[in-house]
């Protein structure tokens, strides 16, 4: 069993079209695997059976990264409908805030002794940060570029 998880390993097993920003229908291809939606919704699933064992400890706090955890793959899954590029973009900052709040509570859960230890689903939830930071900062630029091009061509058409 490995210890580390190699993100970018892991990315490049999915070929170079896996950390970049939508297509222009700014949503998956149908029936063309989705890296980012497949391991948000792996990650919701392992975060439903880590909340399972620890609303035995603390009802509130299962119940909190319970709705963080599972909020994260319902974000990205909504980004792949957004009607532009700078609303993909919004929702998949709103799923990487979902993945922070995630991150950290686990993050506190796992200082406790008596509180159930999941270092998988510790390894997946950190594993993600990459490949949403990819996706972000490449969408991003991309809107820039968009942006500055249509800029560029009013002025051509203005002049």
């Amino acid at each position: 069993m490995r210890s580390e998880f190699d993100a970018l390993e892991w990315l490049a097993s999915f070929g170079s079209s896996a950390a970049s920003e939508p297509g222009m229908t700014y949503g998956a291809a149908p029936g063309r695997r989705n890296p980012v939606v497949d391991e948000t919704f792996a990650l919701a699933s392992r975060v439903m059976d880590y909340a399972e064992a620890l609303v035995k400890v603390n009802a509130v706090f299962a119940d909190q990264i319970l709705r963080s955890g599972t909020s994260v793959g319902s974000h990205v899954r909504e980004a792949q409908g957004a009607q532009s590029l700078k609303a993909f973009i919004n929702k998949m900052k709103v799923a990487h805030q979902e993945l922070e709040e995630t991150d950290y509570r686990l993050d506190l859960c796992h200082l406790k002794a008596h509180y159930p230890h999941d270092p998988e689903l510790v390894r997946s939830t950190k594993a993600l940060f990459p490949l949403f930071n990819a996706i972000l900062s490449t969408s991003i630029e991309r809107l820039k570029r968009e942006r500055s091009q249509r800029r560029r061509k009013m002025d051509r058409n203005e002049g």
